[in-house]
């Protein structure tokens, strides 16, 4: 069994040892799972109960004062600590290496040192592979496709013709790039297809998730930025454009033409209309929908989406709507029985010996004067 010092893990991951250097563990569990041969993690807050219970040898962590006693890795960031230490216990899957004899190669494909295709994919005229590439068993290009050094193309990833895919893509199974965006004009009483003769660019260091679908451009390409992070059935129309580090998380989409500044993030089930400018750092909550421009570091919510806070306050007043709707049927049914009451008729004020206001009034409007 393969284990590491916690010294070792420290210099890894950027961190320090508080407690003994030299104790080594041989795994990473989550809290409740750990044992004490294991290195486990505290990332937030809410798990400080947990941390102080847990029999792991040590921890990764950012807040010493929080568990005294316990053998400590202190770093800034838990997570990406944890990451980086995972690579230690946890290798990547390898490729098998090499081509299968059950792949259907085009002619004219260039293929880089190292790459590595799986039994029953189907590359097409032209393409280019670059050196360790690797196509997972079933994958399909089309022509002229192009995927750089070190992409992974997991099963049955089908990436149409013309498609550009930059160094270190990873797309996950069942994944399709570049299909026919979705143009179509009416024209005689019929839906008429607009053809879609541009293309898709995924750009370095993306990762497409599973059953994502991104369309190919009617004209020029459909761009994924460098670094940008797509969850599992996420759908990208035609012509979009996704700025640098921005994050799709699952089952949200993007209609035509939209554009996404850098880093921009839109939250599960959310979606952006058509022909859209959402500035960078925006953040769109779940379920939320975009249906109009977006300033840089907006975060919004709601359908349509307006700003977060206007949008919690809204949602502050619809939780008091049932108590205030039975106010006001209180109310009109208080105002409805005091028109159908009879009006009373108030009877004369009286002065002092007896006569009414009234009539000395009338008396005195009466004399003349002397």
């Amino acid at each position: 069994m393969v284990s590491y010092t916690l010294g070792e893990i420290a210099s890894r991951v950027g961190g320090t040892v508080r407690g003994d250097a030299g104790l080594r563990v041989a795994g990473i569990k989550p809290l409740d799972q750990a044992g004490p041969d294991d290195l486990s993690f505290l990332a937030h807050p809410r798990y400080r109960r947990a941390a102080t219970a847990s029999r792991a040898a040590a921890l990764i962590a950012s807040e010493p004062e929080a568990l005294p006693g316990r053998h400590l890795i202190l770093v800034e960031n838990p997570y990406a600590a944890l990451a980086s230490a995972m690579g230690l216990f946890f290798a990547p899957d390898q490729a098998a290496g090499g081509i299968s004899p059950l792949a259907v190669i085009g002619e004219g494909t260039a293929l880089g040192e190292g790459v590595s295709i799986g039994p029953l994919s189907v590359i097409g005229r032209r393409c280019v592979l670059a050196e360790k590439a690797c196509l997972k068993p079933g994958v399909i290009l089309g022509d002229e496709v192009r995927i750089g050094p070190g992409g992974v193309l997991h099963p049955g990833v089908v990436v149409y013709a013309r498609s550009v895919l930059g160094a270190r893509v990873t797309v996950h199974a069942g994944s399709v790039l570049g299909s026919d965006g979705f143009g179509y004009t009416e024209a005689g009483g019929a839906h008429a297809k607009i053809p879609q003769v541009g293309n898709v660019v995924i750009e370095d260091d993306v990762e497409i998730g599973a059953c994502v679908t991104i369309d190919r451009a009617t004209f020029g390409s459909t761009i994924v930025g460098r670094g940008a992070k797509i969850d599992n059935l996420v759908q990208v129309a035609h012509n979009v454009v996704i700025g640098e580090g921005s994050i799709l998380v699952a089952q949200s989409g993007i209609a035509g033409s939209t554009q996404l500044g850098r880093a921009v993030i839109l939250a599960g089930q959310s979606g952006a209309a058509g022909h859209l400018v959402l500035g960078e750092r925006s953040i769109v909550g779940a379920k939320s929908a975009v249906l109009k421009d977006l300033a840089p570091g907006s975060f919004v919510l709601g359908h349509p989406a307006v700003d977060h806070r206007t949008w919690k306050r809204a949602q502050a007043a619809l939780e008091r709507l049932p108590e205030l709707l039975h106010r006001v049927a209180r109310l009109e049914k208080a105002l409805q029985a005091r028109a159908a009451a009879p009006a009373r008729v108030r009877p004369p004020r009286r002065a002092a010996g007896g006569a009414s206001v009234r009539a000395g009034a009338a008396r005195t409007r009466g004399r003349r004067p002397a």
